[in-house]
Formats: structure tokens, sequence, C-alpha cells
């Protein structure tokens, strides 16, 4: 009789990556991929515990698993990822009886012979050869280009977490890249938890160009996620500006501009360092989008410093930024801190960023309309050129569902208005 399982993937673009892998060594073992609700036997889910507002997400979806497990819709419920390496397992297993099987990101690699002796009751089960499942859609993927992170920000988790940054080499990533691209992606975004930070502990120092270099003859878009600003060296900038296909987008977190701040986060440089890099990325590479990151309300910040954080719009004119409020974690250095901000104060902060920034941008977009530019086509209308990421940025949305289209394919549009944050448009020619 046919096992199924589905699977849950929470949090971000790195999570989704090891939920593809889980899927594919899952299914080797004897297990089926069904769809979350379709009588599958077990539900896998894969956890984000970064912030407290993470953790009940996280743990909304395991007491929505216990429940359906109760009424005999599931027979075993196994959570994996972040959460589960955040706390205690004899925490975990008191709090949640009900959950089977607890996998933590260390131990993820033996999760389907976790998963097989638990339902099977076999200790060694004859794997079929492993196939590929995507949960992403097939003209994209996320290429994880290292996992674990060493900065330690005194407001992050994630060194707790994941543990210590360890690159992938370069082969095993071209092998990546090639898979994805065999299944159909036409753009590879690339990420981490600093992809600056890759090839530190196999050639002694970051050497992120090396690897763009070495992936210089894929025929794909390779689109630069996260990136740690104090890594940005002239020799990173003059890759990215000089490598075919690395397209005029990066994502640079920023976190904070005022100097002060930024040593409070231990981001390891000042404001000057961060305006330097950006003056030069926007010199060496034509119409470069930069997206970043904010977080309001850390320990210590004023009004004055919320000024600070719009004047640099004002002056740099970053494309997207998302805008975050602090969550005071008990492990962090952060939470120990004096000058904490009551939330209520740091929502009003981060509604007064994003409202400078979403007049700006509006303003930026109607100079646009008219453009003519190469976008890729998602389905149901929608599309992305070079300057917008998926998942997290604005799209494209055309006027008409354009003829003999698939998703994955490459089309040429002009700007036409602006609906919301996204733009309008007409296929071209």
């Amino acid at each position: 009789m046919q096992t199924n399982f589905s699977l849950i993937s929470l949090g971000c673009a790195r999570t989704l990556v090891d939920s593809e892998a889980m899927v594919q060594s899952i299914q080797s073992v004897g297990f089926t991929m069904v769809p979350e609700g379709t009588k599958e036997d077990v539900t896998v889910l894969n956890t984000c515990s970064f912030i407290q507002a993470a953790i009940e997400e996280t743990e909304d979806n395991i007491q929505l698993l216990i429940d359906r497990k109760n009424k005999n819709e599931i027979k075993y419920v196994c959570v994996v990822g972040c959460y589960p390496s955040r706390f205690k397992e004899s925490q975990l297993k008191e709090k949640y009886p009900d959950v089977d099987l607890w996998c933590s990101t260390k131990d993820e690699a033996t999760l389907h012979k976790r998963m097989a002796e638990m339902v099977f009751n076999r200790k060694f089960t004859p794997e079929t050869p492993k196939r590929y499942t995507k949960i992403s859609p097939s003209h994209y993927a996320y290429l994880k280009i290292s996992e674990g992170c060493d900065n330690w920000c005194t407001f992050c988790t994630i060194p707790k977490i994941r543990g210590k940054h360890t690159s992938k080499s370069i082969e095993s990533i071209r092998h990546d890249a090639q898979l994805q691209m065999a299944m159909g992606a036409k753009e590879l975004v690339m990420i981490a938890e600093d992809t600056t930070a890759w090839g530190e502990d196999i050639y002694g120092k970051p050497c992120l160009e090396t690897l763009i270099e070495g992936l210089a003859d894929l025929d794909a878009w390779i689109r630069l996620m996260y990136i740690f600003p104090s890594r940005v060296t002239d020799r990173l900038i003059d890759a990215m500006a000089n490598t075919p296909n690395i397209i005029p987008y990066i994502d640079i977190p920023i976190q904070h501009v005022n100097s002060t701040m930024l040593s409070q986060m231990n981001r390891r440089h000042d404001k000057a360092f961060l305006e330097t890099i950006i003056k030069k990325m926007k010199a060496a590479i034509p119409n470069l989008a930069i997206r970043t990151t904010f977080i309001c309300g850390f320990p210590g910040e004023t009004d004055d410093h919320v000024t600070e954080i719009c004047d640099f719009l004002d002056e740099f004119q970053i494309d997207h930024i998302g805008c975050f409020t602090y969550s005071p974690e008990r492990e962090t250095r952060a939470n120990k801190m004096d000058g904490q901000v009551p939330l209520d104060v740091a929502k009003q902060r981060l509604d007064r960023i994003m409202t400078h920034h979403h007049h700006q941008r509006g303003e930026r977009q109607l100079k646009r309309l008219g453009d003519t530019i190469q976008v890729l086509y998602e389905g149901n209308r929608h599309c992305r050129s070079v300057y917008e990421a998926p998942d997290v940025d604005n799209c494209i949305i055309l006027n008409q569902a354009p003829t003999s289209t698939n998703p994955g394919d490459f089309i040429t549009v002009k700007l036409t208005g602006v609906s919301g944050i996204d733009f309008t448009a007409e296929v071209v020619g």
C-alpha cells in the first residue's frame, strides 16, 4: 500500500531549499508526496524560529497538525528545522507529546531514515533512485551556497540555530545550478545566511567573486541576495559588474544607517563605509536595483535615528525595502541592552519609514512609464524583470494575457501604468 506524506515549509527561501532536499530523500525510502490535506499518512513541518513572530507561526501550525492527527486525518506529525534546533527536545516533547518526531537542522540528513523506521518499522530501507520534486515554480530556483553563520549580530539567533558557516564547493553549487536549469530554471537566486562569507572556510578568506566567476558560463540570470555590507570589496564589485549573467540587482540587508546603532548591532562597519560601497556599486553597475531591510526599535534607537534613515533613502533612492520591528530574543546580546524601545513606538517608526519609501518609490515608478524591458513571464499575467526578485518584490502585471506564452518564457513589454506597488504593462512585438 502506498504511504503518502505532505510537507509544509515555513520561513525564508533558505528553508525552502532545505525542504526540497527533504522531499527528495523522503521519497527515496518509499514515501509518496501528496498535497497537504489529501489523505496523507505523515505531515512534515519545516519550521522557522528566527524571531518571536516566527515561533508563534510555527506553534500555530504544530497545533493545527495535532488537531488533524486527533481527528485521524493524519497518523504522524514530524517537526523539523529551526524550531527544534532552538529549544531542547525534552521541553518540546513535554509541550507537544502528540508530535511523533523532532528533527533539528543538524539532523535533517537523517530525517528520511528516521521516518522510515517510525512508519515502516524497518531500520534499514532499500533506497530507490532519488527523484527531485520542486516546491517552488520551475522557472526560477534558489541556489543555496553555504550553511550557517559566524557574524553574531547582537539581535540574531541564527548562529545558535544554524551553527558555524560552511561553504559548499563550486562543483556542488554548479551541480545544483545545472539540475535546476535542467528542470526549467531561467533564474538562479543565490542565497545563504551571508553569501559574502562564501569561501572563507575553504580558501581562508571570503571570495564570493571566485564563485561568481565559476558560474559565469551558465545561461541563466543570477541574482545575488543576502550580501553582508562589511564584506563588500572592490574585487567583488568588479566581478558583479563584469560577469554577464549577474543581473543588476543586489539584496544587501543594511538594518540601520546610524553608526552607533550599527556598532551596537555588531555589523562591523559604519555609515561612511556603507555610503562608500553603495556609491561604488551604483557607479560600476548601470541601472543597479538595490533591495535592503531595516530594523526599527533596536535598543537605544531614537526618532533622530529614524530621520537619518529617511535622509539616507532620499540620497540613495533604494528601490526595494523591507522594514521590521526589533524582536527581543532571550539568547541574544541585544536583549540585555539598555534603552529597549516600546513596541508601539517601533511600529510608528516602521510606518514612518515605509510611508517615506513608498512616496519616493511612486515618483520613480512614474518616471519609468513608457520604458520597454525584457521580463520573465510567470503565468496569470504576472512577470518580473531583472529589477524584481521573486517572493519579496513587486511584479509587473500585463494588461492582457499573452498568447502562446508559457511560464518561464522571456518576453518584451512596455510599462504603461502603476497599480498599487506593481507596474502594469503591455506585450511588445
